[in-house]
């Protein structure tokens, strides 16, 4: 790795240092030597040059790159320092120091990439080390105006830099560029089932799902996994190709029956189009091979309460609860199950304890706040206040659940506030594209405020899910293992 560091530096940093004709010939002998990788060679030219020559900058920039070549990153960056010492702006030096404190993970690397970047604010190549840099301290703006200048200069980092880049862009929300980083990286000759996957989960992430799913599909020309098949399926029902995302889950189970989360995913697409029993049986398959699983108990808790079977839901949310003492979801389906089916008086009481109990439960919230509106809570009562209270608390407690916006905004329209409970369901729609709950408020508001072509929109898509509906229940789901 340090010898595709050492060659980036030769052709990189001795641009700026171009020999004039007053050079000595051994100097440029030495360039020669390096050049060609010749590093003990190069190192006895060297020494000759720094007696005849002490302290000049250059010839000590070159000992640096010599023995770096050698593979003496420590003693390298010693003599980078030296140089750096008696000639702080000595720009070829701090720029081969950056590179080499980067590659060898030093604290100071930071440090003098700043340092650097005042001298040459447009380097390309240090401006892709800052970005880094700036996603290492979370400052994704920043990130995005280094990595504009730094253009190609990422692919002359080390792989593993470079890998770590994409996965700071991923983690920082910026999918798009970091599935062009992984690209750049295979296209240099990476090859790992590590890159594949995040490639593909860049991809995903960032909407382009035909490319996600070339690149999954791909890979599983060559071999096959767990996670590419289920990421793929996942892909393809984005993709909307239902009854392929059904194929491959079908494949994993087939091929990784132990595997939960392709039970889980299948449960999932039978639930959003309505296909209840079948995900039961889905569910059941699954904990043949999975019996303890406390998540697939609690899917298959939710398709009985879907169907209607609340005996069966409330018997199934609380052997997940024993198999996961200390998580609130089975204790909260639980109630929701008995608030579907108003079989006790005291769900409030018991919503309120266990809130109480457990304060920081975005969950328990909702299901606090949708049963006092489900009991006639009215505006200006103590409960009417209440629910929206702890609506707005679920929200505050778990951002990405759409089903406090959807309550929020309900309560908004009761009010008359249409302007306010627009953004509310407009929320609720990116975070839950397939409840079509949240598009119906949004085609009636919209016309109340006299925008008929937003109104349009929605009312659209609502029979685009209308129809994706019926054309799942004509082509059917085939059954695992049939």
């Amino acid at each position: 790795m340090l010898l595709r560091v050492l060659t980036f530096c030769i052709l990189i940093l001795l641009v700026p240092v171009d020999l004039p004709a007053q050079d000595p010939p051994e100097y440029s002998l030495a360039v020669q030597l390096v050049q060609e990788q010749r590093w003990t060679a190069a190192l006895d030219e060297i020494q000759l040059l720094r007696k005849q020559y002490p302290g000049n900058p250059k010839v000590g920039n070159l000992e640096g790159l010599a023995l770096l070549g050698s593979g003496d990153a420590n003693r390298a960056a010693l003599v980078f320092q030296q140089v750096l010492q008696a000639h702080p702006d000595f720009f070829p030096a701090l720029k081969n120091l950056v590179v080499l404190e980067w590659e060898t993970k030093k604290p100071t690397a930071a440090e003098h990439t700043e340092q650097a970047l005042k001298i040459e604010p447009r380097d390309p190549v240090l401006n892709a080390y800052a970005a880094l840099l700036d996603l290492q301290r979370r400052n994704a703006s920043a990130a995005n105006h280094h990595l504009d200048i730094a253009g190609n200069a990422i692919s002359r980092m080390p792989p593993e830099i470079e890998m770590r880049l994409a996965y700071l862009l991923g983690t920082s929300g910026r999918y798009s560029r970091a599935a062009r980083v992984y690209q750049d990286i295979a296209a240099q000759g990476g090859h790992s089932p590590t890159l594949t996957y995040n490639l593909g989960l860049a991809h995903y992430l960032a909407g382009n799902y035909e490319e996600a799913i070339h690149t999954l599909e791909e890979a599983e020309a060559h071999g096959h996994s767990v996670d590419n098949l289920n990421l793929l399926a996942q892909a393809y029902e984005k993709n909307q190709q239902t009854q392929l995302a059904i194929d491959r889950l079908r494949e994993a189970i087939t091929l990784f029956p132990a595997d939960e989360n392709n039970y889980l995913d299948l449960a999932t697409i039978c639930i959003d189009h309505n296909a209840y029993p079948l995900g039961i049986e889905i569910v059941q398959l699954g904990l043949k091979s999975r019996p303890g699983s406390e998540k697939l108990l609690f899917q298959l808790g939710v398709l009985h309460a879907l169907s209607g079977e609340f005996d069966l839901a409330r018997a199934e949310f609380r052997r997940a609860g024993k198999l996961a003492p200390g998580k609130d979801l089975p204790v909260a389906a639980l109630e929701l199950a008995d608030i579907q089916q108003n079989g006790h008086n005291d769900v409030l009481q018991e919503l309120r304890r266990n809130l109480k109990q457990k304060g920081d439960s975005a969950i328990l919230c909702y299901l606090l706040g949708s049963s006092l509106v489900r009991r006639g809570a009215r505006p200006g009562s103590p409960e009417y206040t209440e629910a929206r209270g702890v609506f707005q608390k679920a929200i505050r407690l778990d951002p990405k659940l759409p089903y406090p916006y959807i309550e929020l905004g309900k309560m908004y329209e009761q009010e008359g506030k249409i302007v306010e409970a627009i953004p509310l369901f407009e929320k609720a729609a990116v975070l839950g594209p397939r409840d079509p709950s949240s598009y119906y408020h949004l085609a009636r508001d919209y016309r109340k405020l006299n925008q008929p072509q937003k109104a349009s929109q929605m009312l659209n898509k609502l029979k685009e899910m209308e129809q994706r509906s019926r054309e799942f229940e004509q082509v059917g789901l085939t059954r695992p293992g049939g």
